[in-house]
């Protein structure tokens, strides 16, 4: 008889059960892999800082008549087009060569890899801190229609289809545009329109309909166990039975879930950066430094090509630690 998927993996032995699956995971070369790139990544975001500091530069700041040196030369950030009319000005482009500018400039004079650096950090606090929001929500909807079923599940998951089969950018789309003129009003609180809180708010939101379904699906096996049959039959309330059963038995679907869903949060921020609708200047992520550099696309390609491989390498990062964590938790996809 095969054994029931309960409650043990988060029992006595959690501790050890977490540090195995890290190393299992860390032993496969595509798990070590992802680890040390978005290791790599986090650490070079986090000293967007020092590297303002060392190099003396304002990634916030125009500076279109600012100059830098380069070849032992002092050098305008700003130099004529090189069509046959030197019509125009063109950022200087990168020169690979450590110091400021590594990546040139932008069409308003600041520094493109300070500003990759720095719209790093807001990207992956955005990703991460929707990611977690939309987990919880997703969970207690996910508890609840498992767990309790009934009209509770009925009406629960007729909602949650209605929101599944609103397409995700629209939805989010839609919520941004209400918001980014005016922010948000609760009451006493106001959140202006360049408060990272509204994008975290509205990608947690919009994804909590796809994170939603597998946590129920979960709740809904765990509530028929055996484990959790006894603990009714002993007389455990329903509080105790979902905070000592049923959520300990959720773990390994939201250790699963976690860097798949931050990857999708990812990419929903840079589309709505990039459409003006996320991140607000003056600050900045990857998605509105792709957007910086749309225009510069046949002069300084590296401007919007920067941010977008930092992006693709984040994302790729993400799913395979997601997928390796899948296979060593979840190898029979209960998670799925």
């Amino acid at each position: 008889m095969e054994k029931d998927h309960g409650p043990e993996w988060m029992g006595a032995g959690v501790e050890g059960s977490y540090r195995r699956v890290v190393r299992a995971v860390l032993t496969r070369r595509d798990g070590a892999f992802a680890a040390l790139l978005l290791a790599f990544i986090l650490a070079a975001c986090l000293s967007a800082p020092l590297y303002a500091t060392l190099n003396g530069v304002d990634p916030f700041s125009s500076d279109i008549a600012g100059t830098t040196i380069r070849n032992g030369q002092r050098v305008d950030l700003m130099q004529p087009n090189d069509n046959p009319l030197h019509l125009g000005l063109s950022p200087i482009g990168p020169d690979w060569q450590p110091g400021p500018y590594v990546l040139g400039a932008d069409s308003q004079g600041r520094d493109v890899a300070a500003r990759v650096l720095y719209g790093g950090r807001n990207s992956l606090l955005i990703a991460a801190a929707s990611a977690t929001l939309c987990l919880c929500l997703a969970a207690c909807l996910g508890i609840c229609a498992g767990y309790f079923g009934g009209w509770i599940d009925l009406i629960l998951s007729r909602i949650l289809d209605m929101l599944w089969a609103i397409p995700v950018y629209l939805f989010a789309i839609s919520l941004s545009v209400v918001t980014v003129g005016h922010g948000i009003r609760l009451g006493f609180i106001t959140i202006g329109a360049d408060n990272l809180l509204i994008p975290v708010g509205i990608i947690a939101l919009v994804y909590v309909p796809y994170a939603a379904r597998p946590f129920r699906a979960r709740a809904l096996s765990l509530s028929q166990a055996g484990f959790v049959m006894a603990a009714r039959g002993m007389g455990a309330s329903d509080f105790r039975i979902l905070w000592r059963e049923i959520l300990p038995g959720l773990m390994p679907t939201m250790a699963v879930l976690a860097p798949l869903v931050m990857a999708l949060c990812m990419l929903a921020e840079s589309a709505l950066s990039f459409l003006s609708l996320g991140v607000q200047a003056p600050a900045a992520s990857w998605g509105t430094i792709i957007q910086d550099g749309e225009g510069l696309l046949y002069t300084r390609p590296v401007v919007a090509i920067a941010p977008g491989v930092a992006i693709v390498l984040t994302v790729l990062a993400l799913n395979v630690l997601g997928n390796a964590l899948r296979d060593q938790i979840d190898p029979k996809g209960v998670a799925r």
